[in-house]
């Protein structure tokens, strides 16, 4: 399985990345202290506007850790996604023989958007 978006997005409108990341609890900080490089390669990206990556609160024997992206277009995304730098410390994170990690990646347009009236 691949951990980047192949697909270009086609899509030339804003969009949120999602993905969710698992691995064992044992393992969480390393993770989120691993998982620091990528995102700072991608914050330095033009048409980047922020990220979280979202922490579970109850323990469990695996933490389900959600990755929250926003672009200023899907052509933005399209760019960042083929950064070599990107792919190397992507390729790093996933090879981390002390990291046993899965994920799903998708990117996302906003279908519907709710505010307070």
């Amino acid at each position: 399985m691949s951990h980047s978006l192949e697909s270009k997005t086609g899509v030339d409108r804003p969009v949120t990345v999602i993905k969710t990341y698992t691995v064992p609890a044992a393992e969480a900080d390393r993770f989120v202290e691993a998982y620091q490089e990528n995102a700072r390669i991608m914050a330095t990206q033009p048409g980047f506007l922020r990220s979280r990556l979202h922490r579970p609160l109850a323990d469990a024997p695996e933490a389900r850790f959600v990755h929250i992206a926003d672009w200023s277009s899907g052509t933005a995304l399209d760019l960042a996604t083929a950064n070599p730098e990107w792919h190397a410390a992507l390729r790093r994170l996933f090879d981390d023989s002390g990291l046993h990690i899965t994920s799903e990646p998708a990117a996302y347009r906003v279908a519907v958007e709710l505010n307070p009236s």
